[in-house]
C-alpha cells in the first residue's frame, strides 16, 4: 500500500465518524443547511488562506469556490422554511420574524460572491473576500445562536 493510499484510508477512518458526530441528530432541511454552512465556511477558510499568504493565490480556485458560494447564497432562503428550528439547529426564531431582511443578506452574499468570482489578482482578494465575510457576520450576529 502506498503512503498516499494509507493516508487516504486513515483520513476516511477518522473523518467519517467526525462528520457524523458534527451533524448528530440533524435531519432533513436542518441537516442540509448545516452541510451548506459547513461548505460556506470551507470556502471562506480556503480563500482566507490565500489572503493570509498561507496558500498561493490561484484565480481559478477563487473563481470556482466563489461560484460555490454564489450557488449556496442563492439557495440560502429555501434552506430556512418556516418553523425549521428543530433538532440541533443554530438558527434563531428571528430569521422568520424578519425573513425579508434575512433574504436580503443572502442576496448580498450572492452579489459579493459574484464580485469575488471575478478576482484575477491577489491584491484584489482581501477586499472581495472581506465583503463576502461581512454578509456572513451580519447573518450570524442576528440570526444564529452564539
Amino acid at each position: 500500500m502506498t503512503r498516499c493510499t494509507k493516508l487516504a484510508v486513515f483520513a476516511a477512518i477518522f473523518a467519517i465518524p467526525t462528520l457524523a458526530l458534527a451533524h448528530s441528530g440533524a435531519t432533513g432541511i436542518v441537516k442540509k443547511r448545516m452541510e451548506v454552512m459547513k461548505d460556506v465556511g470551507a470556502v471562506m477558510k480556503e480563500l482566507g488562506a490565500m489572503v493570509k499568504g498561507d496558500a498561493n493565490f490561484d484565480a481559478s480556485t477563487v473563481a470556482r469556490r466563489a461560484g460555490d458560494l454564489k450557488v449556496h447564497a442563492a439557495g440560502m432562503p429555501a434552506l430556512f422554511p418556516e418553523g425549521s428550528i428543530h433538532g440541533p439547529s443554530e438558527a434563531l426564531p428571528q430569521i422568520w420574524a424578519d425573513f425579508e431582511e434575512f433574504s436580503r443578506i443572502a442576496s448580498d452574499l450572492e452579489s459579493a460572491a459574484a464580485t469575488l468570482s471575478g478576482v484575477t489578482e491577489a491584491a484584489a482578494l482581501p477586499a472581495a473576500l472581506g465583503a463576502a465575510g461581512k454578509t456572513c457576520k451580519a447573518c450570524h450576529s442576528d440570526y444564529r445562536k452564539p
